[in-house]
């Protein structure tokens, strides 16, 4: 069967997103369900109170005469309003008791609900006039001592008509456009606010990132973390704490390990020496130097695995080659094989460790001169961003390479009496300085580059500080 793909969750500021819309269309389900029961009411409730407001305007236009009689309305009001639509708005002025003493129509009776009397404390109500539906409003006022009251009624039919007409498609234009501009509003300023708000956990993670074996003494900041993020980020730091010592344990076992092995085995070639001169004894020494050179090489990869054991600064990289080359002469004079050198012009100076570079350079030549044949030919060549090692030997299989960095790995075929600790070795020290190692078969032999880079200033590097050591390799390390 062919296997199901398998979808990504979202993201964190997808699914708030996500929360922030759904919470908005439910509030605005909840108000249209809302408005839908409350239509009615709400409707009566807003012809009341506008024909009262309307009312209390008309009452504040009144005019008097000079025996302190209502007259009419005074020039803002135009009496048209009254003349034209007299069958749609109605206007009463009336006494305490509910004589009119002013009407538009010249009519003599006040405005009341259907069947019952005047009530001057009665603000709102509903009646009806010549058979149309109209709400009505009592307003008092006083002039002169004297307590009036004047009554405003309005259709029910003009003001849904004009409602409809007018106030209706404005209103759902308004808010159409109202709710286009705030969605967009609401879309930037999540946006905004959730890019702002993960920015502390964005900046979490580049830092988590960024932590290497090598760098295991980091630690996340949670002071800037969100108080529900802190509980992660302080369980990442006790993880990195424990595996920091994990690490550290383990370096430490091993150095230990293989310091306390140099001491019995000098003791044993010693003894091995003092026996009768002949093959067995010969045999014997042979296995004693490989063990020995074995627990050296552990040594050196717990050094070279330490950042604070190196002092990065810049060094002119001219003797330091020409010291290795020198030093390894001896080893290749033995296996026969031919070294050479070349330096090309224009290199600067590196920002390594001296020692650290010293070494990195004996073990690749090492390792070419013990792979290549007799009358064979290892170069070694130093341009201004690196340096390479080429060898003549029977090279790695194509599906090897990825692996020869890796420590105590050997080619099935290799015979050496190596441990498959040196390239490892290499690995670590170019990991150390920021640099590069590959490898790659160009035909014949193998060719191994670092690739330094270009770089003019020391990098921040754990343990940083000016000056130079002794190199981690010595000669009687061979």
């Amino acid at each position: 069967m062919p296997c199901a793909t398998m979808t990504p969750p979202p993201s964190l500021r997808r699914r708030l997103l996500r929360v922030f819309v759904a919470g908005m269309a439910m509030s605005i389900a909840l108000v249209a369900v809302g408005v839908l029961a409350l239509a009615k009411p709400f409707n009566n409730y807003v012809l009341q109170s506008g024909v009262e407001r309307y009312a209390e305007t008309v009452a504040r236009r009144v005019s008097f005469d000079a025996q302190g009689r209502p007259i009419g309305l005074n020039a803002k009001i135009e009496p048209w309003l009254f003349d034209s639509l007299g069958q749609e708005v109605t206007l009463r002025i009336v006494d305490e008791a509910g004589a009119v003493a002013f009407a538009p129509d010249e009519s003599t009776r006040p405005l009341v609900p259907d069947g019952e009397a005047f009530d001057p404390g009665r603000r709102r109500f509903a009646l009806t006039r010549g058979g149309v539906a109209m709400h009505a409003a009592t307003v008092p006022i006083v002039n002169e001592g004297r307590i009036w009251h004047v009554q405003l009624a309005v259709s029910d039919r003009l003001v849904l008509r004009m409602r409809e007409s007018i106030g209706m498609p404005a209103l759902r234009q308004g808010i159409v456009a109202t709710c286009a501009i705030f969605l967009l509003i609401f879309l930037v300023t999540v946006h905004v606010t959730l890019r702002r708000a993960l920015a502390p956990l964005d900046a979490a993670s580049a830092a988590a990132r960024r932590i290497t074996p090598r760098t295991l003494d980091e630690r996340l900041d949670e002071a800037g973390q969100p108080i529900e993020i802190r509980p992660m980020v302080q369980a990442f730091n006790q993880a990195l704490d424990r595996l920091q010592h994990g690490f550290r344990t383990q370096q430490e076992f091993l150095a230990s390990a293989a310091h306390e092995l140099k001491t019995p085995l000098a003791l044993i070639r010693v003894q091995v020496e003092m026996g009768a001169d002949d093959e067995r004894r010969r045999l014997l020494l042979q296995d004693v130097d490989r063990m020995a050179r074995q627990v050296q090489q552990l040594l050196m990869l717990a050094e070279v695995s330490e950042p604070q054991n190196y002092r990065i600064a810049l060094v002119d990289p001219g003797p330091t080659v020409q010291e290795a080359f020198d030093f390894m002469a001896r080893l290749a004079e033995r296996y026969g094989v031919h070294l050479g050198l070349r330096v090309e012009d224009g290199v600067r100076q590196w920002a390594a460790d001296r020692g650290a570079l010293f070494t990195l350079l004996k073990n690749l030549l090492e390792n070419a001169i013990q792979h290549s044949p007799a009358g064979g030919v290892v170069a070694l060549t130093v341009r201004r961003g690196g340096f390479c090692v080429r060898d003549e030997g029977p090279g790695v299989k194509d599906e090897h390479l990825a692996r020869i960095f890796e420590r105590f790995w050997r080619a099935p075929d290799n015979r050496g009496e190596g441990a498959g600790l040196g390239l490892a070795i290499c690995a670590e020290i170019a990991t150390a300085h920021g640099w590069r190692i590959e490898a790659r078969t160009p035909g014949r032999g193998l060719e191994v580059s670092v690739h330094v880079g270009d770089a003019a200033v020391p990098p921040a590097t754990p343990g940083s500080a000016g000056g130079q050591r002794a190199p981690l390799a010595a000669a009687g390390d061979y």
